[in-house]
């Protein structure tokens, strides 16, 4: 007996000396099970003397806030990582689902924001780290590139409209998340995507979500970035992640993004 339990000591010893060494050499790959992460790079270059980010992220259903002070913006970037579960109970997330990260630099004293920048990006690894360079680059189709000031009149209580197409024939339609970012603030709403085709006359389902309090970094302006993501299981075989962003370009109060569309 005796020989068992030292044996089974020996045992468990060598597997976590194995495993420390694994993680050591391959420290991209140690990501708990069941997690994958998105990292962002944020090229803080150009700001002039940044003292505070706050930075959002939207992925697998979930959104995530951190924020960025002292240390972390002593260097030409500054980086975060966001970790998320790869399934949960509306989707399993897989390989090119979408995905959403803004960066907003704040007056460290009044906490309004100066200036943001945001990418939309698909997932390259749902079992590990997936890098993503924010505040650099041209702007294009999923990025606003450098930070960019807003200057532009309020907007009070927006609504975004989150419009989902293309579900018609869709076999054991279940429930589908509906979530808005809009100046570091999100607003979502889980729907019974059965019972709202059902309604719908063109079957398209729209899911209204109100900002109705001004956000902690300012009020919303015209000129500010938002995005929608829908996410379910029931959404594929294209994404069971789908996100679409816009800036806000006019003074009316609804605003529609047609989230899902293929």
């Amino acid at each position: 007996m005796n020989n068992k339990v030292l044996f089974s000591l020996f045992f468990v010893s060598v597997a976590l000396i194995i495993f420390s060494s694994l993680v050591i050499v391959f420290p991209n790959h140690a990501i708990a099970a069941g997690k994958y992460t998105i990292d962002p790079k944020i090229n803080i270059k150009k700001l002039n003397n940044p003292q505070k980010l706050k930075v959002v992220a939207y992925s697998n259903g979930e959104n995530k806030t951190k924020y960025l002070t002292g240390n972390d913006l002593k260097s030409n970037t500054a980086t975060v990582s966001f970790q998320f579960n790869k399934k949960n109970n509306l989707v399993t997330a897989v390989q090119r689902d979408e995905y959403a990260v803004c960066a907003y630099d704040l007056n460290a004293q009044t906490n309004e924001m100066k200036s943001y920048s945001c990418i939309e990006g698909n997932l390259e690894n749902p079992t590990g780290k997936n890098p993503v360079k924010i505040g650099s680059g041209p702007v294009i189709t999923l990025s606003t590139g450098p930070f960019k000031h807003v200057n532009g009149p309020e907007i009070k209580s927006p609504t975004i409209m989150v419009w989902i197409e293309n579900l018609a024939g869709k076999k054991h339609l279940k429930d589908i998340k509906a979530v808005a970012m809009i100046k570091g603030e999100f607003k979502s709403k889980i729907i019974d995507a059965q019972k709202l085709l059902e309604k719908s006359k063109d079957n398209i389902i729209k899911v209204p979500l109100v900002f109705d309090k001004n956000p902690e970094i300012g009020p919303i302006q015209n000129g500010d970035y938002f995005f929608a993501c829908v996410s379910a299981n029931v959404l594929k075989p294209v994404e069971g992640n789908e996100c679409e962003h816009r800036e806000i370009s006019h003074t009316g109060r609804v605003f529609n993004l047609v989230a899902r569309h293929d």
